[in-house]
């Protein structure tokens, strides 16, 4: 097993974990070809890295599924690279299965409407990479909304690289005596134990966090949350509550995260010529006694442009 591979398997894992659920193959739309799981586009079938659906659906909207591109690239990801990546969601939302017999009924006008027989869903498509996004790579995707996940400032990150085979994080001196199967078994460990530590969250401008809970107590949100940043080689801290959860996104997406909230609650505050403190909300997903949970939690202007000043 490569390391991509691992990757894969990796973030799957964690994923499953914090509530989200494998798509089944269902042998059109998806299927199981010599690469692995296959997603159908309007110019071409792609092998899918890691395909899942969100613990819960969004109200009033067409049914969604995040597909997400594992990079197991040395450097780190360019440009091209994202611009694949849009091309790619652009693919595969666009393609549909149509039935020559229902075109033809439809021109009866007497038909009687029959439901289709596949569900239609929205795709996302997003982005892990093991050593991070170039700076162009992470503008273009935050101009699209393409997440990217990255993981090498966080605490497991260390584990994770041992676990396949390697003994530093810049994977230039792989291990050559392991056993593969143990290593997966070693992988998968990992990955639940993580897992267990994780939650995701969703900010408003479509990027993904993964938020690491520092202890191994319940994890758990209020209303409210902070964040707080002190030396740029270490991840960020969210605190909601008593509790702290560690997450990094690349610099470029973290700035148009925090600008963009701030920007919106001051237009909010404007427009409606109102004073009072108006808060940015995100949702966070995770797991509380092997069942999904979904919690909205916000942080107010003040503590946003607290925030931004760090990162100057």
């Amino acid at each position: 097993m490569g390391p991509g591979k691992a990757f894969e398997l990796f973030v799957k894992r964690i994923l499953i974990h914090i509530g989200f659920s494998e798509v089944v193959s269902d042998g059109l739309y998806i299927y199981d070809g010599a690469p692995g799981q296959m997603i159908q586009g309007l110019g071409e079938a792609h092998n899918a890295d890691v395909l899942l659906e969100p613990p819960v659906q969004t109200p009033f909207y067409s049914k969604t599924r995040l597909l997400i591109e594992c990079k197991d690239y040395r450097k780190k990801i360019s440009l091209n690279v994202v611009r694949s990546a849009l091309g790619l969601r652009e693919d595969i939302n666009n393609f549909n299965i149509v039935d020559m017999a229902e075109l033809a009924t439809r021109r009866r006008q007497n038909r009687r409407a029959n439901p289709p027989v596949f569900d239609r869903y929205s795709y996302q498509v997003a982005i892990a990479a093991l050593a991070g996004f170039t700076t162009q790579a992470q503008e273009f995707a935050a101009t699209y909304r393409i997440p990217l996940i990255e993981f090498n400032k966080l605490p497991f990150w260390s584990a994770f690289c041992q676990a396949i085979g390697y003994d530093n994080f810049n994977f230039n001196s792989r291990r050559v005596n392991f056993d593969m199967i143990d290593t997966e078994n070693q992988l998968l460990e990992l990955a639940d134990r993580i897992g267990q530590r994780m939650a995701v969250a969703i900010t408003n401008s479509g990027q993904m966090l993964f938020l690491y809970h520092v202890t191994d107590g319940r994890i758990n949100f209020n209303e409210y949350y902070s964040l707080h940043w002190v030396d740029p080689q270490k991840p960020w801290i969210l605190r909601s509550g008593h509790e702290e959860y560690l997450f990094q996104l690349p610099e470029s997406i973290l700035k148009e995260w925090l600008n963009k909230s701030t920007d919106e609650l001051e237009m909010k505050r404007e427009a409606i010529n109102c004073k009072a403190n108006l808060l940015s909300n995100m949702v966070v997903y995770y797991t509380e006694h092997g069942q999904p949970v979904i919690k909205m939690i916000s942080i107010d202007r003040f503590q946003l442009e607290d925030a931004i000043k760090r990162l100057r």
